[in-house]
């Protein structure tokens, strides 16, 4: 069977729908005939086959309201004789792309996220979205909470297959719990992009009400007002921020936290992969009540603590509250890597996106039904 995937970029780039596509791609490429296309970094196109398939990354022209503009995406639709092409969603210059190439695919949408803060794009783009999830054989969500709280995913709930994003969990696995360094300084690690949504603000403000040190890595347009904020509040002697981090640096961390916060506070956090991440290394977790597939992941009361978003006061609360009790913290770390193993590892996501294609393959007998969620382990 041969597929096309379509992202944005694809790692050493940095996020989380990166991530996704990179999981995916390694693990079923060598059950079916792969290649991916991607953005590049730079103004140029590059062929990659080190990974066991065809990455293309193709020249990127300049970025537009956070969409790459390439446009030899065009010229690979219309000759890619691929039997399946995934697109990863919102990336509308490719499904603009592919609509009009007028490709006999069947087609998948793996939808990460809506479109949020870029309420122009959002207007513009949602015609274009709608026609081609009417296209769609398929559509993929990570959780059952995007599909009820997106307003476009509702209107195409029937063709919708919750599918949780899974990561490679080895690296995190491997960090033995009993290991991790004691201190009486409890230790509160926070990941991701110093962006507006990811809510670091709160979790900065919400400092004065417990003990302990704070470490964020990550990088993004808000780190100078975010490094201001901590300034103004005096706690400069309790926070770290590392800015951007590699791997071996970013296990260090997650080997010497206590707590793991995401403190994200609008719907533009889809998922919070770093929240599996975090489970895997057997911290427990803090997080907030979005209603996207954040909501999904930790589970309030056992693998962790669910408060409101946008709430310094809530944030506190669950943070002293676990800063209270190692036994609790230890056992909601167990929990944790347990749920982690279960539910979001990427071969537990790779099967169920195999699967699938499976069940699109007009040539398979029988097969699996197409649109339904696996109850929770």
């Amino acid at each position: 069977m041969r597929v096309l995937h379509v992202g944005k970029y694809y790692p050493p780039r940095w996020g989380g729908m990166e991530t996704v596509l990179k999981d995916i791609c390694e693990t079923i490429s060598s059950r079916v005939a792969l290649r991916v296309v991607v953005a590049n970094d730079k103004p140029r196109r590059e062929e990659d086959v080190s990974s066991g398939f065809r990455l293309t990354r193709l020249a990127n022209w300049r970025t537009i309201f956070s969409q790459p503009l390439i446009p030899g995406l065009w010229p690979i639709l219309r000759r890619e004789q691929a039997e399946i092409v995934h697109l990863h969603e919102p990336n509308p210059l490719a499904l603009i792309f592919y609509l009009l190439a007028g490709h006999q695919s069947r087609l998948v949408i793996h939808y990460h996220s809506d479109i949020v803060r870029q309420r122009k794009l959002k207007w513009i783009y949602r015609p274009i979205l709608e026609l081609g999830l009417r296209r769609a054989t398929a559509v993929i969500a990570g959780s059952r909470e995007l599909i009820d709280h997106s307003p476009i995913l509702r209107r195409h709930r029937g063709k919708c297959l919750v599918i949780p994003f899974g990561i490679d969990l080895r690296p995190f696995l491997a960090i033995d719990p009993a290991a991790r360094p004691r201190t009486e300084t409890l230790r509160v690690l926070s990941v991701g992009r110093l962006s507006y949504y990811k809510g670091f603000r709160y979790l900065i403000e919400s400092m004065p009400g417990w003990e302990g040190e704070l470490t964020i890595a990550g990088d993004g347009e808000q780190r100078a007002e975010l490094e201001s904020l901590v300034k103004r509040l005096g706690l400069a002697h309790r926070v770290h921020f590392l800015g951007r981090v590699g791997s071996s640096d970013l296990l260090r961390c997650y080997r010497e936290a206590d707590v793991f916060c995401l403190p994200s506070c609008a719907p533009s956090e889809a998922f919070g992969l770093v929240m599996v991440e975090a489970m895997g290394a057997g911290l427990p977790v803090v997080s907030t009540d979005l209603p996207t597939g954040v909501r999904a992941v930790n589970v309030h009361g056992e693998t962790g603590l669910v408060v409101a978003p946008a709430d310094a006061e809530a944030l506190a609360g669950a943070i002293r509250s676990l800063q209270a009790s190692e036994g609790r913290r230890r056992q909601m770390g167990i929990n944790g890597r347990r749920r982690a193993q279960q539910r979001f590892s990427r071969e537990v996501m790779a099967d169920s996106i195999l699967n699938l294609y499976k069940a699109m393959d007009s040539r398979s007998p029988g097969g699996v039904p197409l649109f339904q969620e696996e109850p929770e382990p």
